[in-house]
């Protein structure tokens, strides 16, 4: 028999005995439904108090998956995590009308908190705001990383999406997309006090902040994210509005449009990273230049042995942060790119690949030489271990599909 039971916190003091209870729930409280059809809605609209009591005396008549407006404060998270730990949240972390974020438990958002919490104890109050942005920029990029493959080649791939959508999930799990980076890069600037707009394009979010002085700027986690792990100059933060789209985006698919934005040059971006300490960690210095010539004067007679040298060389690289393959991946074809030896760089390919079915990271790496008599040679990279060795083309089924491109 399907029941629906009315129940008004406010005025009742006796509950009938529903222990057999089949059908749906409805709680009113303050003269509001809180309940409607068995499904706690927007717990981040009542009191710890009224939420521990509903879940200690109705959960069993309560679906395990809450609904909140945005993000529940960690009090009420202690709440669920006490009085019913197998309950999920679901909540908004990025535009409206998204659908995609996955609910998750407690014990998954202290994990995310306790990230998002160090971050934030790192700044200094006596930062102006600007420091403070481009500190939170740079903590983004250096704690998550975009991991395409990931998502493709898997057969995990929809886990993975479905859980970098969600900000505490993707900053834990150290995996995300575009509207990770943005979402994350916003909470950030929420929980400081600072003033930003994710902006969205049809494929691709990044955020809009705004300064005490009410100047707008651009910035785009996502596609800096491996450069600030690896202490190269951010190319998508305060830049002109001009550049910003020379750099992939298109304003024009954005309702700021029509902005005026400002944007800093490179000597007080400098400035700031150094007063921020990051570039501390690079010896005072970005890293564009060292990185630029790890190509050039390469030891070695043939091909093969001029790309053993590069991979030497690839091994001490100073990073920061959790950089992952793709990061790696990215930053040694942003080195070929920019060889003046031209034939090496033609010749020698990189990707990173899946080498088992697995939900987390890390992945592997792997080199192509393409010698001159026309074999071809690869060589498996663990970046986490910094070692290296000569395999087979039939140890990488696919991986050679994405060498190619």
């Amino acid at each position: 028999m399907d029941n629906k039971i009315f129940i008004d916190l406010d005025k009742e003091t006796y509950f009938p005995p529903i222990t057999l209870f089949q059908g749906r729930i409805n709680i009113k409280k303050n003269g509001r439904i809180i309940v409607k059809n068995s499904i706690l809605e927007d717990i981040d609209t009542l009191t710890e108090q009224d939420l521990e009591y509903i879940l200690e005396n109705f959960k069993q008549y309560i679906s395990p998956v809450l609904t909140s407006i945005y993000i529940p404060n960690s009090s009420m998270m202690k709440v669920i995590k006490r009085v019913a730990p197998e309950f999920k949240v679901r909540f908004k972390t990025e535009k409206p009308g998204s659908n995609k974020i996955v609910p998750i438990s407690p014990d998954e958002f202290f994990k995310g908190e306790k990230i998002f919490q160090r971050i934030i104890n790192g700044i200094n109050h006596e930062w102006t705001d600007f420091q403070k942005y481009k500190y939170l920029y740079n903590q983004t990029g250096v704690m998550l990383s975009y991991d395409l493959n990931v998502l493709q080649y898997t057969a995990n791939a929809k886990f993975h999406e479905e859980y970098s959508r969600n900000i505490f999930t993707s900053i834990s799990r150290n995996w995300g997309i575009c509207a990770s980076f943005a979402a994350i890069y916003d909470y950030l600037c929420y929980r400081c006090d600072l003033d930003s707009t994710i902006l969205s394009e049809d494929d691709h979010d990044y955020v809009m902040i705004t300064n005490s002085s009410e100047k707008d700027y651009l910035t785009d986690p996502t596609f800096d994210a491996e450069r600030l792990k690896f202490g190269l100059k951010s190319r998508n933060f305060a830049i002109p509005k001009e550049e910003f789209e020379e750099n992939s985006h298109n304003l024009k698919l954005t309702e700021a449009d029509e902005y005026e934005f400002s944007s800093i040059g490179d000597k007080e971006l400098k400035e700031i990273d150094q007063s921020i300490g990051y570039l501390e960690n690079f010896g005072g210095n970005y890293t564009d230049e060292i990185l630029s010539k790890l190509t050039n004067n390469l030891e070695g007679n043939t091909l093969n042995e001029k790309a053993i040298d590069f991979i030497e060389k690839i091994k001490n690289i100073k990073t920061i942060g959790r950089p992952t393959d793709s990061d790696y991946v990215e930053i040694i074809k942003w080195i070929l790119s920019q060889s003046t030896d031209t034939e090496f760089a033609k010749r020698i390919k990189v990707a990173s690949y899946a080498y088992e079915d697995t939900k987390e990271l890390p992945r592997k790496i792997v080199f192509r030489v393409d010698e001159e008599d026309g074999n071809k040679r690869y060589y498996d990279f663990n970046y986490k271990d910094k070692e290296y060795e000569e395999i087979r083309k039939s140890d990488l089924k696919s991986v050679d599909m994405e060498l190619s491109t």
